[in-house]
């Protein structure tokens, strides 16, 4: 039995050392292929926050939430519609705009890159030996993530950073929650397992963090920014009610059910529906006194199903759930069983890309109208994943 584990082991360590040396290797081959805006004809998520980063540096700021400010700026750049909107808080307008002092594709290789390295760091912390096995379940979000140049990693990594400081019972947890406001919906599982265990430094740090990121940025971009952020918040909203987001490579409650035909008042009813019982789950499992780690899988898991906006690369959060008790999981597992968890999380991270490759020879109108009568199975898969989860960890552990 020990010589079956120390292969593993060594087989466990390889697989990661390879695929960590191929994403590594991807950054730069990305970086290299898009050095500039609007090669190729191609924009990619890194290019919306590197044209934000301009309008910050020119002081205009606040046009970046304008919708057809931005549609303007894209379509000049790549000849035709394929308008990325703007929609993230204005502490986030701080950290792009470093990077227009760089060009573009080392921007994307220094971010990407970083966020990539940190958040890799962060969940061999957590998995321990089970790392091989998360990364490999990984695999398609990452690749979406690295792809696009998105900010997942960071946001992935700021969740695992304050799932490993709860476990050492560190007050520090309330920094990486604090900075994601970034990307608040992200964090709303976290603050509640945080409030629920009275945690009141930790709340108290990531209030003080939050507020002193809103103030930098009010005092930065000028008060005007927040008017212009509820704005382009606005104009998202509407958006979403239509058929302009390709709802295919999202994995929300609303995503799965609007792309079903379901109307969005009722698809929205749903997801809201969806967002308090994750919520309430969360609550539960602290309160229940579940196993440290389980109950801050519950708040992760549970990020991933508060907002009806999400996408197949902000799995990366489940990602951190998934190494706080891939032992758990592996230890009640048969073989058939990790195929179909496996199998389940790469739709889930991966359905999007495989739309992609499946209209790859298409041209860009016939992508466009496919995208859009495609459903988004990444939610139902999700969705399944949770309960088979749960059906497992609920077992008792082998002795």
């Amino acid at each position: 039995m020990t010589g079956s584990t120390d292969r593993h082991g060594t087989l466990g360590r390889v697989f990661v050392a390879l695929v960590v040396v191929l994403l590594g290797w991807l950054v730069v081959k990305f970086a290299v292929t898009l050095p500039t805006l609007g090669a190729g004809q191609t924009l990619v998520d890194f290019d919306a926050f590197y044209i934000t980063g301009q309008l910050v540096a020119e002081g205009r700021a606040a046009d970046a939430y304008d919708p057809a400010v931005m549609a303007a700026i894209q379509r000049d750049l790549i000849g035709h519609e394929g308008f990325m909107p703007w929609t993230y808080p204005p502490p986030f307008d701080l950290l792009v705009a470093a990077f227009p002092l760089l060009p573009r594709g080392i921007a994307y290789a220094l971010f990407t890159g970083a966020s990539l390295a940190a958040y890799l760091w962060l969940l061999a912390r957590l998995a321990g030996p089970a790392l091989a096995a998360v990364l490999l379940a990984l695999l398609p979000p990452v690749y979406v993530s690295l792809v696009i140049g998105q900010n997942s990693f960071l946001t992935g990594g700021l969740m695992a950073g304050f799932a490993a400081l709860t476990l050492r019972s560190r007050s520090a947890a309330g920094w990486p929650l604090g900075l994601l406001v970034i990307k608040p919906h992200l964090g709303i599982g976290l603050g509640v397992h945080a409030l629920v265990a009275r945690r009141w430094r930790v709340l108290g740090i990531a209030l003080a963090v939050a507020l002193g990121l809103s103030l930098l940025s009010t005092l930065l971009l000028g008060p005007g920014i927040w008017a212009a952020f509820r704005g382009g918040v606005d104009a998202a909203r509407q958006a979403l009610a239509t058929d302009f987001y390709p709802f295919f490579r999202m994995t929300s409650v609303y995503a799965l059910l609007h792309s079903l035909g379901a109307p969005p008042a009722a698809a929205l009813g749903a997801q809201v529906v969806t967002a308090v019982a994750a919520c309430v789950a969360v609550a539960w499992a602290v309160l229940r006194r579940l196993p440290p780690r389980q109950a801050l899988a519950t708040a992760c898991f549970a990020s991933a199903l508060v907002s009806p906006y999400l996408y197949d690369y902000d799995m990366t959060i489940v990602g951190v759930g998934a190494a706080l008790v891939a032992g758990d999981l592996l230890s009640r597992t048969s073989v058939t069983e990790r195929l179909l968890m496996l199998a389940l999380m790469w739709v889930a991270g991966g359905w999007g890309m495989i739309h992609a490759l499946a209209t790859a020879g298409l041209e860009w109108e016939d992508r466009a109208a496919t995208a859009r009568a495609t459903i988004a199975f990444s939610a139902a898969a999700y969705l399944l994943l949770l309960a088979l989860a749960v059906r497992i960890l609920s077992r008792p552990r082998p002795a």
